[in-house]
């Protein structure tokens, strides 16, 4: 089962039936775009997280999402590097971490996140509850600790934790800072370390279910969809150039992203999804893993690895709900402009012409640019309409109160 076959129950075939008569005027009717309506009760199923779609996992979820306590210094959360603001990404082109510490990579929007099977740029992730957990235990991120995270779950929520997930273990005897690879990790009993764990996963399992919420719906794009509102020519226009160009080849569906991996031409020596494949297999919060609600199901999307092919270079395709709001694009900050980013990428990609943010790569690339890009062109008379068009899929903003921060922030 490959990775594309998983979304064939959410009506992505329209991605590839692009009907050209339609677009002979340069307009187009909500009909051509059916397949992309995005409604909040339509989920994809998260079996691996049995409280993913629990109001109160969400509420605890939202907390922590907001709470930069659940950093080392305090200054850190989820929402640092995923602003409400720019569609929940980060406006920077490295997230900044703690003690002021640059990122590998551009952050990655999580808007519509949870609609895909693998998360992160490379897809180390294989589930929405195990991504934030990577964050937290980075070094340049949150560097916090999974004992620091079960402990701070028992100071300050340890009603609402054990709402949803019963009773905390007894923690009084775990060190202040411990993971695995550190000397308190290996001093401490079995028991204890599968305690603090099944914790902090549950931690992860409470974000999810919070970001289930952080759909980007409601945009312009689907209150043109049920026939609440009408775009304008130029957008229109923009949608009719995203059907002939082919853009729906890899941004299909109702998160605009068809969740696979691409080698998009960005000058980048990052091995991207080369390197995070193999390391799902060795992750205890795995979806086939010891914390996993189904390990059945994990063990079948992991299992989708192996029809993967050109890895090298490859990274996620994002969703396009949100992307008139960011300010940087691409795994690397590659542009500051959507428009540029449209140009340089899809009218044959920059290979070898250098890095306008400066990232220090100087034009070097790895692997080889996916042939799906193939015939994908908009010329320079079209990108305004194609990007006027991208901007009805903008998020709401402010967001809705129950995405909102919380006192913890």
């Amino acid at each position: 089962m490959n990775v594309r076959a998983m979304f064939s129950f959410m009506g992505f075939a329209v991605a590839l039936g692009v009907a050209t008569a339609a677009c002979a005027d340069r307009n187009v009717d909500t009909t051509d775009f059916s397949g992309m309506a995005l409604s909040p009760t339509e989920l994809p199923a998260s079996p691996t997280n049995a409280v993913a779609d629990d109001a109160r996992a969400s509420s605890l979820g939202r907390a922590l999402f907001f709470d930069r306590g659940m950093s080392s210094d305090g200054t850190v959360g989820c929402v640092s590097c995923h602003d409400p603001e720019h569609g929940f990404s980060d406006p920077r082109a490295r997230s900044i971490g703690v003690r002021g510490q640059l990122g590998d990579r551009h952050s990655m929007p999580i808007t519509a996140a949870v609609m895909h099977p693998f998360l992160l740029w490379d897809g180390k992730a294989d589930s929405a509850w195990s991504q934030p957990l990577k964050a937290i235990e980075n070094p340049k991120e949150m560097d916090f600790t999974r004992v620091e995270v079960a402990r701070r779950v028992s100071d300050s929520y340890r009603a609402e934790y054990e709402a949803v997930f019963g009773a905390l273990p007894d923690l009084s005897q775990v060190p202040a800072r411990a993971k695995p690879g550190t000397p308190e990790w290996a001093l401490m009993p079995e028991a204890t370390r599968d305690n603090v764990q099944r914790v902090f996963a549950n931690v992860g399992k409470a974000i999810e279910a919070y970001e289930r919420k952080l759909l980007c719906a409601d945009t312009r794009f689907d209150r043109w969809l049920r026939g609440e509102e009408q775009l304008t020519a130029a957008e229109r226009a923009g949608a009719a150039v995203f059907e002939q160009s082919n853009c729906a080849r890899c941004h299909s569906g109702p998160s605009f992203s068809d969740g696979a991996f691409h080698d998009i031409g960005i000058p980048s020596t990052d091995e991207g999804r080369l390197l995070a494949a193999p390391s799902l297999h060795d992750d205890p919060f795995r979806g086939s893993g010891p914390y996993s609600d189904e390990p059945a199901a994990g063990a079948t999307k992991l299992a989708s690895i192996a029809q993967e092919t050109a890895q090298r270079g490859a990274f996620r395709t994002a969703s396009l709900r949100g992307v008139g709001q960011r300010t940087f694009f691409g795994h690397a900050s590659h542009e500051r402009t959507l428009r540029g980013f449209i140009l340089d990428v899809y009218n044959g990609g920059r290979r070898g012409n250098g890095n306008r943010n400066g990232n220090g790569n100087n034009g070097a690339t790895v692997g080889t640019r996916d042939p799906l890009l193939n015939g994908v062109n908009v010329n320079g008379g079209e990108v305004d309409e194609l990007v006027a068009f991208l901007r009805t899929l903008d998020c709401p903003a402010p967001p809705p109160e129950f995405l909102a921060p919380t006192s913890h922030d």
